[in-house]
């Protein structure tokens, strides 16, 4: 969304000649400030990791695919570590509820038979002994491989569900992750476990690919997001409403623009996905990058032995 003006023409009963005010409309560069003044920290500091990045080198300044879904690794820049932390990730309940299903899953089915297409090509050639597994960043561990990861998906739908989780995440991974020792022994190998750790993966983006509409991100002003429960509700819902219409194939996505741009001038701008592909198409700048976490850690008690390869 480009910065542009409003101009209006004042002219009190004392002047005859009127007094031309000009007026910065809403952007979604004010976003980040706007986060500030609701104490969404974190939400802020990803949003502006993104308007520091560059685009990438594809056709829209977007991630590539490849990247997004976990087949190729991002540069460096396109990498973001020390913003988010497990224990603010926690303090919201569906994650909470998603950490505590990892702990109880955590030795999953699938990770076994990875290890087992895995490990014998890790460790060709290592002499017999046991070998320290840690990991020091979830970018490490992502490399290695998770045991388990279960996706906490955030519905468009689900307008009254407005925290500053979704605002910087929406929809991520957690993954829980094994260290221990990898045991080698006369071609065999086993992994004894002994403590095991979580983190959150994401790719930051606005992207509407395989959307019929470009997804509202909600009402934003200088001072905050408009809550659907209260004042705004009304507006909120109705275009938000609407939004899940097309969606369904019951509005045309056309119209449902339309409609945006009707509600656009009122006191809370709606902000779309496209807004952001529009700032980096007009300004060069806006770079979609992978989120990490910090690893949370919990020792396995007594220790737990996998035999991988038998």
């Amino acid at each position: 969304m480009a910065n542009t003006t409003v101009t209006a023409t004042l002219s009190p009963a004392s002047n005859k000649t009127g007094q031309t005010a000009t007026a910065r409309r809403f952007s979604v560069s004010d976003i980040p400030g706007a986060m500030d003044k609701i104490n969404w920290p974190v939400a802020a500091g990803l949003m502006r990791y993104w308007f520091k990045g560059n685009p990438w080198a594809t056709e829209d300044g977007g991630m590539d695919e490849l990247t997004k879904d976990h087949k190729k690794e991002p540069l460096d820049p396109y990498i973001e570590s020390s913003i988010v932390k497990m224990a603010w990730v926690l303090k919201f309940e569906r994650a909470n509820k998603v950490f505590k299903e990892l702990k109880l899953k955590w030795n999953s089915p699938n990770a076994l038979i990875r290890m087992r297409n895995d490990f014998p090509a890790k460790f060709a050639g290592k002499v017999d002994g046991a070998y320290q597994q840690k990991f020091g960043s979830a970018r490490d561990a992502e490399k290695f491989g998770y045991t388990n990861t279960i996706s906490i998906q955030t519905s468009n739908a689900n307008v009254f569900l407005l925290d500053e989780l979704r605002g910087a995440l929406a929809n991520f991974n957690m993954r829980v992750i094994a260290e221990g020792e990898i045991i080698i022994a006369s071609g065999k190998i086993s992994f004894l476990v002994n403590r095991l750790g979580y983190y959150v993966d994401d790719s930051y983006d606005f992207s509407d690919v395989g959307n019929r509409f470009s997804q509202p991100l909600g009402y934003w002003n200088y001072d905050g997001v408009a809550d659907p429960v209260t004042s705004n509700g009304s507006n909120f819902l109705a275009a938000m409403g609407k939004a899940e219409m097309a969606r369904t194939a019951a509005m045309r996505g056309e119209d449902v623009q339309a409609l945006f741009r009707d509600i656009d001038g009122k006191r809370y701008h709606l902000i779309q996905n496209s807004d952001f592909a529009e700032y980096r198409a007009t300004y060069g700048k806006g770079g979609d990058f992978t989120v990490y976490s910090d690893i949370l850690y919990e020792d396995v008690t007594p220790p737990v032995l996998i035999k991988v390869v038998e």
